[in-house]
């Protein structure tokens, strides 16, 4: 049964998620050929909505006109303008190809009014016997229990307070979601050098779908991934009181191998470069057993906030 009620001016709103379990924040409505809707919301501290849940809805989305066969393998994704949280996201699919191994789609997001929120291309393929290899995890990660590390609640409340200030981040995680800073002991999050390492993982299994792990995954792959990029500039920041307004917009995701979104992932991310009001983040996620199941990256903006 849809979630979708008419609000004023007959634009369809939703409720908002309750944090508890991805795979129903996730589920679509199919309204037509290549056509889906969204059924619930999923705000965040800008009372927009969340980036990784659209990630997540146009990977899925384009991943249901596809045969099940063929795994998700590359997302280039824009985010166009701030979608809002509690209005319906159309998502329309366009088959762009099908050939013998790869599938490519063309996925384009749009709210009530004509507003387009965001623009993607995924990509699908038949897995083939062929040479592999993947690059190991830095010396911290084996020597390293996810477990073992503080959970957000036991973090320093001066680190919230930091950043806040700074650039809008919060101490906050979903129900949903295990979050674990690496070796946060020895990390102020006014960081040394541009780079940042941490563990994500669902606290809910999933089903037994490869194209939902993926989704599930690229709502992950969105938390926290900028935050190098403006983390070496935050005494700074909090020195001065000019603080920043970060915002995502553009992401993409390269998977190497099937992962699971319920298991623990290990993110390691720099950011090379940041200038001009923009900074770019790119993260090597590894498994449990070492094994590098995907790259992404994402450029966000670092403007200084009005006042």
């Amino acid at each position: 049964m849809s979630a979708l009620t008419t609000g004023s001016g007959g634009v369809p709103s939703v409720p908002a998620w309750d944090g508890c379990d991805l795979a129903d924040l996730l589920k679509l409505e199919r309204t037509g050929p290549g056509a889906f809707r969204s059924l619930i919301g999923d705000p965040n501290v800008h009372d927009r909505a969340y980036g990784g849940q659209i990630l997540a809805q146009a990977l899925l989305a384009a991943a249901r006109t596809v045969a099940e066969e063929r795994a998700f393998t590359t997302l280039q994704f824009l985010f166009l303008q701030g979608a809002l949280h509690d209005h319906a996201i159309d998502f329309d699919v366009e088959a762009l190809q099908d050939g013998k191994r790869f599938s490519s789609r063309h996925v384009r997001g749009t709210q009530a009014g004509g507003r387009t929120v965001l623009d993607a291309q995924v990509s699908f393929a038949l897995p083939m016997d062929a040479p592999t290899h993947s690059i190991a995890p830095g010396r911290q990660f084996g020597a390293e229990d996810p477990e073992r590390l503080p959970e957000v609640a036991e973090l320093p409340a001066a680190w919230n307070e930091e950043l806040s200030n700074s650039c809008g981040y919060r101490f906050w995680v979903k129900d949903a979601i295990d979050f674990r800073l690496g070796a946060p002991a020895g990390i102020h999050l006014g960081l040394q050098e541009p780079r940042l390492r941490f563990w994500l993982r669902l606290k809910h299994r999933l089903a037994d779908d490869p194209h939902l792990h993926a989704a599930a995954f690229a709502y992950l792959s969105d938390w926290w991934l900028n935050y190098p990029a403006m983390g070496a500039h935050v005494d700074t920041l909090v020195k001065s009181a000019r603080g920043l307004y970060v915002a995502s917009l553009n992401h993409a995701i390269w998977l190497h191998r099937a992962l699971r979104a319920d298991e623990w992932l290990h993110f390691d991310v720099i950011s090379p470069s940041a200038g001009e009001g923009r900074g770019l983040s790119i993260a090597r996620v590894h498994d449990r057993a070492g094994r590098l199941v995907a790259s992404v990256t994402q450029e966000c903006l670092m403007a200084p906030r009005e006042g």
